[in-house]
């Protein structure tokens, strides 16, 4: 039975369109004449009905039941295709591949698969694609017998083509059309797989014209097919659609080599205006050594790649000077390669199967032009410039303690109220006092302290051997710098409060790193305070006026300070919830309350190399390069200078500085690991900060989350990293927010 159709703008058409699952996907036309309307409304009235008829034949109750769900008119002149609903595509096949209707074909492949993708039901929905995949290779079997091909066999490949799936179903989503091309060309290729021959002697032009170029790459591997067996003029557009369509150095690659063999490097390719001197233009124009070295490889012919390195050394006609210097470069090392037995390819991309093997990759190393090693595949986007790291709000359940960590002394039990004295703190910071021979913070957390007797964990034993705690760079700790336990001060009080911002506006750090905890419901639970030789760990749920406005004033002294670099990571997250914090109070910290001299160590760093380079007149290339501009001047003055002196040996170098842009966009472990040598143990992270008291081992974690940014900051600084930006660094009118600025 056919399920109808229109062919033509105000032409007869039948009395059905197809059903609510190619609603969306195929456009066809409603009845125009009045008898056709009055057919469509007598179907509707029955359809209407509860029930169908018991007399009513299958056929005329599938119909039924397709026009049911009919799509309402949309416009008289889209074009439409009839939908065989009661054949199988196996039996329809052969007549449309005959008469060349390929969307025709490809709409009631369409109509088939998607009455398997859109199954709700598992069973029923797998019953469906087994039966469309049974369907296709059937399908493939009548038209592909082992000695005919039936005329315009290819057009079962239509459904491939992306135009062809677009102008059938526009509207069809980007899933179900992958999910409906890997059906059908999994069956396909299922086919094949076990008649190759058979498959060999289709027409491969005929394909060509079916698929597309762009299908037609996509089916070489994973049918066999030969780009040998393509005209002249298919092969021209493929060239073009992989220069200017849809530019793929790789892919380009990829068909030239695979037409060969040439005699020489200028003859054409496959009997197009494409030689493979062509190709290598395209690879000098794009400077990719890996490109180049991928090229060379699959040359196979060891005249081919003489002359190959050679058209790498061209010279000028006229001026009798190199064409181009990174080529001539580049096929000195490749030749260099070649003489010391070493292969050519560095971590090539996988060929054809139908082609040779692919060489074992080489650990070959790359000159600095091609470091990033270029291979067509996709590659992931950062931005490089002041990127921040996104915000991300969202409820959290704390953990229990008991599932985060094994039972321990520190995990068990509350953190000892010790009183902060002021006055004792800068006597020990000027030298004054013995320093403490406290246990280190960053060996509880790490787990080397659960040994240690009581009396020695608190500083009550001899002093033990410390690790230097100065550096090089002013105002922070060594990188190997520690935090004794005693230096670790819980505030949870208005006068403690009052002894922490005396002590640091009495001799205010150069830096200070910190951090934010919470848990939900409360936007902070405790706010960190690092300085090199000091931690404070102050209590933000103790929520008093006179407390809150207490603490107000601590981190507004501080967040506005220009002459105290604070260190965060992740700042934009640490400022939304500080304004979280004090937002009930009517206080918030944005623009215009300037603040200044903030460095997020989240974001992306500058490193600033010295780069030695010979100077011109004292190396082969680059005297060249001096006599060659020479001549063009008609400075022949300066020629017989040059020509006269004698270069010395080993050549004189200038030193200029070269800023890179390195890090960024790395966890606070992984920066420890990498620049301290010992990993942050991030597990009390997720722990319950609203609870009190606080376990000694929350405490500890705390101090040493905002310890260790003052750590970073000097291990970076001290190999000559530094901060791209600042929040608000540098001079600044009164009136004017301090926000981001460059550093000068």
């Amino acid at each position: 039975m056919i399920i109808g159709c229109t062919t033509k703008r105000g032409g007869p058409s039948a009395s059905a369109c197809i059903g609510r699952r190619l609603r969306a996907s195929l456009s066809l036309c409603p009845p125009e004449s009045g008898q056709q309307r009055r057919h469509f409304g007598r179907y509707q009235r029955l359809l209407w009905k509860p029930a169908f008829p018991s007399d009513l034949p299958p056929a005329l109750r599938q119909n039924a039941a397709v026009v049911r769900h009919a799509a309402p008119e949309v416009s008289p002149h889209k074009t439409t295709w009839t939908i065989y609903a009661s054949q199988r595509i196996h039996e329809i096949a052969p007549e449309l591949c005959a008469r060349g209707a390929v969307q025709e074909l490809a709409a009631n492949i369409i109509y088939r698969a998607l009455a398997a993708i859109d199954c709700r039901n598992g069973k029923e929905a797998m019953r469906r694609e087994q039966d469309f995949r049974s369907d296709i290779f059937t399908a493939c079997s009548n038209l592909f017998e082992v000695h005919h091909v039936h005329q315009g066999a290819e057009v079962v490949f239509g459904v491939l083509n992306e135009k062809t799936l677009r102008d059938i179903s526009p509207e069809m989503r980007s899933n179900k059309r992958v999910l409906l091309n890997d059906m059908v060309l999994d069956s396909i290729e299922e086919w094949v797989s076990l008649h190759t021959h058979s498959f060999s002697q289709i027409n491969a032009h005929g394909l060509f014209e079916v698929v597309g170029p762009a299908m037609f790459l996509k089916l070489i591997p994973r049918l066999h097919l030969s780009l040998l067996a393509l005209p002249s003029e298919d092969l021209e557009v493929i060239f073009y659609h992989l220069e200017t369509e849809k530019p793929d150095i790789f892919g380009l690659m990829r068909v030239a080599v695979s037409l060969l063999p040439v005699d020489s490097c200028t003859d054409a390719l496959g009997g197009t205006t494409w030689t493979l001197r062509r190709v290598l233009r395209l690879i000098e124009a794009r400077r990719s050594e890996h490109a180049l070295r991928f090229f060379l490889t699959n040359l196979r012919d060891e005249t081919l790649l003489r002359e190959a390195l050679a058209a790498l050394r061209e010279r000028d006609v006229d001026t009798g000077l190199l064409r181009e210097k990174w080529s001539y470069i580049v096929s000195m090392q490749l030749e260099a390669d070649t003489h010391t037995g070493r292969p050519i390819a560095v971590d090539m991309p996988n060929m054809w199967p139908m082609l040779h093997a692919t060489p074992p990759p080489m650990q070959v190393e790359l000159s600095s032009l091609d470091n990033d090693l270029e291979v067509p595949r996709g590659q992931r986007l950062f931005l490089t410039d002041g990127e921040l790291r996104p915000f991300e709000i969202k409820r959290h359940t704390p953990r229990p303690l008991a599932g985060i960590a094994e039972p321990s002394r520190f995990r068990d039990t509350p953190w000892p109220q010790l009183a902060f004295d002021p006055a004792e703190a800068l006597a020990v910071d000027r030298g004054e006092i013995e320093p403490s021979s406290a246990v280190d913070a960053y060996d509880v957390i790490a787990g080397r302290a659960e040994d240690v007797d009581a009396m020695q964990l608190w500083g009550g034993g001899p002093l033990a051997e410390t690790r230097p705690s100065t550096s090089s760079i002013p105002g922070l700790p060594s990188p190997q710098a520690t935090l004794p336990l005693d230096a670790i001060h819980f505030v949870d009080s208005v006068q403690a409060l009052s002894h922490v911002l005396t002590f640091l506006q009495h001799t205010p750090p150069e830096f200070v790193g910190m951090d934010l905890e919470w848990a939900d419901p409360h936007p902070v639970s405790i706010i960190q305070l690092a300085t090199p030789t000091r931690a404070f760990v102050i209590d933000a749920v103790n929520r008093t006026p006179l407390y809150m406005s207490v603490l107000h004033c601590l981190v507004d002294w501080l967040l506005k300070r220009e002459g105290t670099t604070k260190l965060f990571f992740g700042f934009p997250h640490d400022l939304l919830r500080l304004n979280m914090l004090f937002g009930p109070m009517g206080k918030s910290f944005s623009g215009g309350d300037h603040i200044a001299s903030v460095v997020d160590l989240y974001m992306q760093r500058i490193q600033r190399v010295p780069v030695r380079t010979p100077r011109k007149a004292d190396t082969p290339m680059g005297r060249e390069e001096l006599l060659g501009e020479a001549m063009m001047d008609d400075d022949f003055e300066k020629v017989r200078r040059l020509s006269a002196i004698t270069p010395p040996h080993p050549p004189r170098e200038d030193v200029a500085e070269k800023v890179y842009t390195v890090g960024g966009h790395h966890s606070l472990s992984s920066m420890a690991a990498r620049h301290l040598g010992e990993p942050l143990d991030k597990r009390y992270r997720a722990s319950n900060w609203n609870f009190r008291p606080l376990a000694a081992a929350q405490v500890v974690y705390a101090a040493t989350d905002a310890h260790i940014l003052l750590r970073l900051e000097s291990a970076m600084r001290s190999r000559g990293i530094l901060p791209q930006r600042e929040w608000g660094c540098g001079p600044r009118d009164a009136l004017q927010p301090a926000w981001w600025r460059q550093v000068e």
